[in-house]
C-alpha cells in the first residue's frame, strides 16, 4: 500500500471519528438516559397502581390508600387508645398540669396518661418533625410538648413512607393529616398544620400500620 493512500486512509478514520464524537458530545449523556428512564418507570407504576385500585373497587383519589389490617398489632393498639379515651371522657377525668404557669386542672380526654413538660409554653413556629429511628420505629419529635392556646402546630414528614398525625377519639381538639409523605419529585418537606383553641393534653397517633409511635400537645 503506498504512503498517500495510507494517508488519505488515516484522514478519512480521522474524519469519521469527529464526526461520531460530536454526534455523542450533542446528544443525552448516559446518566441523562438512565434518569429518564427512572421517572418513566415511576410514572407506569404509579399509572399502574391507580388502575389496580380502581379495578379492586377503590378510590384512587382518596387521601389515603394504606389500611391497618384488622389483626395487626397497630390495629390493637388503635382500639385501646379509642376504649381508653371514651371512658376518660364519659368519666369527665382531669389532671393536674405540671410545670403550668397557674396550676389549673387540665381536662383530659387523651389516650394516656400525659405528663406535662415543665417551662413556658411553646409560641412562634412550633414543629414537630415524624422520624425513623431503628428499632424504635417510626416517632414523633418532641413526643409531648406544651404550648399556649391559640398556637399553631406543625407536623413535617420528609420521609418516603407515609405517616399521619390523627388525634385519638372522644377530645375536644380533633384533626388528622391523612396521608403525609414525601413523594419521588417532591421537593417540599409535606406538613399539616392544626391551631389549639382548647386547653387540655390531646393525644395523637399514626393511622398507618407499622407507626407505633404516639404524641401529645398540652394548651394551657
Amino acid at each position: 500500500m503506498s504512503i498517500r493512500i495510507r494517508v488519505i486512509l488515516v484522514l478519512a478514520a480521522v474524519s469519521v471519528l469527529t464526526t461520531i464524537m460530536a454526534a455523542c458530545a450533542s446528544g443525552p449523556t448516559t446518566v441523562q438516559i438512565v434518569e429518564t428512564t427512572k421517572a418513566q418507570n415511576k410514572l407506569d407504576n404509579a399509572a399502574a397502581t391507580r388502575q389496580a385500585v380502581i379495578d379492586a373497587g377503590g378510590d384512587p383519589d382518596a387521601t389515603v390508600q394504606v389500611q391497618i389490617d384488622d389483626n395487626s398489632a397497630a390495629a390493637a393498639a388503635n382500639a385501646d387508645r379509642a376504649a381508653t379515651a371514651t371512658a376518660l371522657a364519659e368519666e369527665g377525668i382531669v389532671s393536674k398540669g405540671v410545670g403550668g404557669d397557674s396550676g389549673a386542672e387540665l381536662a383530659q380526654g387523651a389516650a394516656f396518661e400525659v405528663e406535662v413538660p415543665e417551662g413556658p409554653a411553646l409560641t412562634g413556629v412550633i414543629e414537630i418533625q415524624i422520624l425513623s429511628k431503628g428499632a424504635e420505629g417510626t416517632v414523633f419529635e418532641p413526643a409531648i410538648i406544651k404550648v399556649a392556646v391559640g398556637e399553631t402546630v406543625t407536623w413535617l414528614n420528609d420521609r418516603r413512607s407515609a405517616s399521619s398525625t390523627t388525634a385519638d377519639p372522644g377530645q375536644e381538639e380533633e384533626w388528622d393529616s391523612g396521608d403525609l409523605h414525601k413523594g419521588p419529585f417532591d421537593k417540599e418537606t409535606p406538613n399539616y398544620s392544626h391551631t389549639f383553641t382548647s386547653t387540655g393534653c390531646f393525644t395523637y397517633h399514626s393511622r398507618f400500620s407499622g407507626d407505633t409511635g404516639v404524641g401529645a400537645v398540652c394548651v394551657e
